[in-house]
């Protein structure tokens, strides 16, 4: 590691900051009771309910069909979320922010998992957890069968701002890097590559500076202290200390990134630039630690266009993940031989288990009030791929509409069209579905 010699001062700096989160507390608080109420804006208060439902086909020899949880091999899913923001200013450098969510599951994979003991592993099923993070502010209110129950703050952050400084501390969200559909700078929850919903990510719990300089540039710090779940203790092989310098040469966007991120060192570049009526951005990232090294990477092209008198977006993507599996053996044996791999899937940090990706997307503005979206992902080293159709309709002022369709397509043990199972001619994944997003914002 980067800060090996200095592990146990790594660790005392953590906990350091959790002895610190205290004060943080009291900050919060003084925001509320110290301040002249004259220099206080009124709280800038908004709110959203969301429902999805989604009905996913899958064949009969995939694992969740080995269960007599649904019928058919056809799930139903639904999802309920209502999040209520709220935001204040007191004079010029001080803010809070505090986002309050309530979520519930009712979901036939749920429960199938369950059956299976793979809930604990599904990313997909579920509310957040919190059990590594430095605060706990997510809490089940049901968890049984079909059906989960729960309420979280996934924001709850004091922000003092200068000139040229700014300083945030709690839980927040942050998004680097500069790929369109695969994020390999995005080490902080980036979404996945077929999110649907890219609203607001989850949010974690950090101390965010950052700094503008007088030439324009600027350097962002990040620390994320996080528990071991074991010994509920903060460790620094659990955490995450990074620095990314962005600046400005001629007409191109250059990020450079620095960071110790769990047991891994890392270091990146990006780009984002004009080029001849396109963008074409970038990044290329290294990890490594005492036992290993990757090296990966995503670069994009950009471009806008009219097109039968509609206005259209289009991108082409290339992502190389230094971590993933070139030949297309995604067995269970073969996971348990790359950990690197699975420690980031399971952390939710990258999305896909082969080596080089190719992916393409359109936005087609039909209307004024209706987007199309269809988005192809190609595993070039299995040919398997995953198409996915949504499209958008602005139903009214404060109510959103979205409709959609996952297809992938591969042959049995490849990752689109089912990767071997635990068991003998099962496989998980490859299943089709359909879904349906209402929003409603008050």
């Amino acid at each position: 590691m980067i800060y090996n010699n200095a592990s146990s001062t790594s660790t005392l700096a953590y906990q350091l900051l959790y002895k610190l989160s205290g004060l943080f507390l009291c900050v919060f608080v003084s925001l509320f009771v110290s301040i002249p109420a004259v220099q206080a804006e009124e709280w800038d208060i908004n709110s959203h309910a969301k429902y999805f439902f989604s009905h996913t086909r899958y064949e009969n020899d995939n694992i969740f069909s080995q269960v007599d949880t649904f019928a058919n091999s056809e799930p139903t899913d639904q999802t309920a979320n209502i999040r209520l923001t709220a935001k204040k200013r007191w004079g010029s450098k001080w803010n809070a922010v505090i986002h309050y969510e309530l979520g519930a599951f009712h979901s036939d994979s749920i429960n199938a998992a369950r059956e299976l003991g793979l809930l604990s592993n599904a990313l997909d099923y579920g509310p957040p957890n919190d059990d590594a993070r430095l605060f706990d502010l997510t809490s089940v209110i049901s968890d049984e069968g079909k059906r989960i129950l729960f309420h979280r703050l996934d924001r709850l952050s004091v922000r003092y701002t200068t000139t040229n400084f700014v300083f945030r501390f709690g839980r927040q969200a942050v998004s680097w890097g500069n790929g369109l559909v695969f994020q390999p700078m995005d080490i902080f929850n980036p979404f996945a590559p077929t999110a649907i919903d890219k609203e607001y990510k989850t949010g974690d719990d950090m101390l965010y500076m950052q700094y503008l300089l007088d030439s324009g540039d600027d350097v962002q710090t990040v620390i994320v202290p996080r528990r071991d779940i074991i010994n509920n203790k903060i460790e620094a092989q659990q955490s995450s200390f990074a620095v990314k310098y962005h600046t400005i040469y001629g007409t191109t966007d250059i990020d450079l990134l620095i960071s110790q991120h769990f047991d891994d060192n890392v270091v990146g570049i990006g780009f984002a630039a004009d080029w001849k009526g396109s963008v074409l951005r970038g990044d290329l990232v290294r990890a490594w630690n005492s036992n290993e090294s990757a090296l990966s990477g995503v670069v994009s092209i950009n471009y806008s266009w009219i097109w039968g008198g509609h206005n259209v977006s289009g991108f082409l993507e290339y992502f190389h993940n230094g971590n993933g599996i070139d030949d297309g053996d995604y067995s269970p044996a073969a996971l348990a031989v790359n950990p690197a791999l699975t420690n980031r899937l399971a952390r939710g940090e990258i999305f896909t288990l082969g080596q080089d990706y190719l992916a393409g997307g359109l936005t087609v503005e039909l209307t004024p009030r209706w987007l199309f979206n269809p988005l192809l992902i190609n595993n070039m080293n299995d040919h398997s791929w995953l198409t996915q159709w949504n499209a958008t309709f602005d139903w009214q002022q404060n109510l959103t509409l979205l409709l959609g369709a996952n297809l992938p397509l591969g042959n049995k043990g490849t990752e689109y069209g089912g990767i071997p199972g635990s068991m003998p001619d099962v496989y998980n994944g490859g299943g089709r579905s359909a879904f349906v997003q209402l929003a409603y914002y008050f």
